[in-house]
């Protein structure tokens, strides 16, 4: 048996956990840079008819005591993944499935005990509301998760029956299912259920098929073990609130030259400043650099630039410094040409020296470089009529 740890409104739950007084209103969040799309919102907003995917104006007539909420999706994926790492401490498989709207962490465990245990990690770390759900397949227990404010459990053989008045919507459907079905009347999973297989698959093909086999109860897919995202942390405390940008400046270079010992041959693509001001509130700032970061040359680049960025006027109290997407840097072949290694194509690289040598002529021949030469190097160029 599957069963699945739902946590509603991800994207609300976290900004009502950084922001106390959005707790007694009604929270819509949206993202987009021109033309607004709501991306979450809370129970109340919903309640209002206020949908994911509407756009502002239609959020704002719907529910129009609601406070609106600008979108940090990367701070949501950052708690989401940190919860992860989280759950996976005390149960050893865990499957992730991210959404701003209803996340959830699929386990397979017989006991009732660890799901308590686990889903009270949930509320601790993040608060909101943690269903369960519970069913032989992955997507049975979605369902029942998202269906209750408890623990739903599903019996075996009875799949099709629960599964009958969802919306159809919550199958995996293409855009082309998404258009036609509800132009055909099927509205719910069981009018989709109806239909013959055959028909289906003259249809959609195999991921008719697919959707078919669901809509019955049938999920023959594994529980697939997600690796923990590998993450440093190094944090400083002020006994006096820092304001001054030079003063974080300094304390953050301090904090990465002790990470840079940490990687350990390894570069992060991903830099994330965590600073909590005298109120309580966590401003963040997050970096993924065109290049990996591995060396402290590559924080003295980047760490001034991110630092631009913040517009507080409160002091800091506590200064955190993340790296994740941890890999391991490959040793690079040194080159007598200005090509970069397995990122320029020749054309490219003939064009750029074009540009600096108008009177030169480039004539591309094949060369005997030893095999284990990376393939954008196997050539040389030769002037001629120079």
């Amino acid at each position: 048996m599957f069963s699945a740890l739902v946590i509603r409104d991800l994207a609300a739950t976290i900004e009502t956990l950084f922001r106390s007084e959005l707790a007694s209103r009604p929270v819509i969040v949206v993202s987009g840079n021109q033309r607004l799309k709501v991306l979450g919102t809370d129970a109340w907003a919903r309640q209002a008819g206020v949908h994911a995917g509407d756009s502002l104006k239609q959020a704002e007539f719907q529910c129009p005591d609601a406070v609106v909420v600008h979108a940090r999706e990367e701070t949501y994926r950052r708690l989401f993944d940190e919860m992860t790492v989280d759950l996976t401490d005390h149960i050893d498989k865990v499957e992730t499935y991210y959404d701003a709207g209803n996340a959830l962490w699929y386990v397979k465990t017989p006991h009732q005990e660890e799901l308590n245990v686990l889903r009270e990690l949930i509320l601790g770390r993040l608060g909101g509301t943690v269903s369960v759900g519970t069913g032989s397949g992955k997507f049975v227990a979605r369902v029942a998760g998202i269906s209750s404010f408890g623990h739903c459990r599903v019996t075996p053989g009875e799949e099709a029956a629960f599964l009958a008045p969802f919306p159809v919507s919550l199958l995996p459907l293409t855009l082309d299912m998404c258009r036609r079905l509800p132009m055909m009347g099927i509205r719910s999973i069981g009018d989709y259920a109806a239909l013959s297989r055959a028909a289906v698959f003259e249809q959609w093909d195999r991921q008719g098929c697919r959707c078919y086999d669901l809509a019955l109860g049938i999920d023959s897919r594994p529980l697939q073990s997600c690796q923990p995202p590998l993450l440093l942390e190094q944090t400083l405390s002020f006994e006096d609130a820092v304001a001054d940008k030079e003063s974080l400046l300094a304390a953050c270079l301090q904090l990465a030259s002790a990470l840079r010992h940490k990687l350990k041959g390894r570069a992060a693509g991903r830099l994330v400043v965590l600073l909590t001001d005298d109120t309580g509130y966590r401003h963040e700032l997050h970096l993924r650099p065109n290049e990996p970061l591995h060396s402290m040359a590559h924080f003295q680049k980047q760490l001034p630039l991110l630092l631009e960025k913040p517009t507080y006027t409160t002091g800091i109290i506590q200064l955190s410094l993340q790296l994740s997407e941890l890999a391991v840097v490959e040793p690079q072949q040194l080159s007598l040409f200005e090509v970069t290694r397995e990122q320029r194509s020749v054309n490219q690289a003939i064009y750029g020296w074009r540009q600096r040598f108008h009177e030169t002529v480039y004539h591309l021949t094949s060369t005997g470089v030893p095999r284990h030469f990376p393939p954008t190097l196997q050539y040389e160029y030769e002037a001629l009529e120079a």
